[in-house]
């Protein structure tokens, strides 16, 4: 997505996992790389350097970052939700007391503060809205995949 839009042609390097990716870019192995927030300690530590974050808008750790959307790749969105997921017949009762109890401990300043220095930030919400946005991300990064013809090897 991020070369198409941006009209760049780059290698992509799979690895196992963002560790390795790390080791190399703060080698100097790599030129560039997106980062889940692994890379984040090493931003603060003046080791990297955060070009753009690719989420709709603004890290609240990063405020002064811009997103890739207004670095010129209008409509980029990567972010990354994590969610809770239930076997499709756990009754509503049980998923309802399940996503107010989670809720409750999103909104604790530990937890708060723990997801942050990872690079993310604490989002309460309802089942419904969880997987409104899953659906909306499958179909789009589906029509990614499809109109670039990705297969897994």
């Amino acid at each position: 997505m991020f070369k198409s839009q941006a009209g760049l042609y780059a290698v992509h390097v799979p690895y196992r996992g963002a560790a390795p990716a790390l080791q190399d870019l703060l080698a100097g192995q790599l030129d560039f790389y997106f980062d889940p927030g692994i890379g984040l300690s090493q931003v603060r530590a003046g080791k990297l350097r955060l070009l753009a974050v690719g989420s709709p808008r603004r890290s609240p750790q990063f405020p002064d970052v811009p997103t890739l959307d207004e670095a010129g790749l209008k409509g980029f969105d990567a972010d990354t939700v994590f969610g809770f997921y239930a076997p499709a017949r756990t009754p509503p009762e049980i998923v309802n007391r399940l996503n107010t109890e989670i809720n409750r401990i999103l909104a604790t300043p530990a937890v708060k503060e723990r997801i942050a220095n990872l690079g993310g930030e604490a989002v309460p919400g309802t089942p419904a809205a969880f997987h409104e946005r899953a659906m909306a991300d499958s179909a789009r990064f589906g029509a990614i995949i499809r109109e670039r013809q990705i297969l897994a090897d």
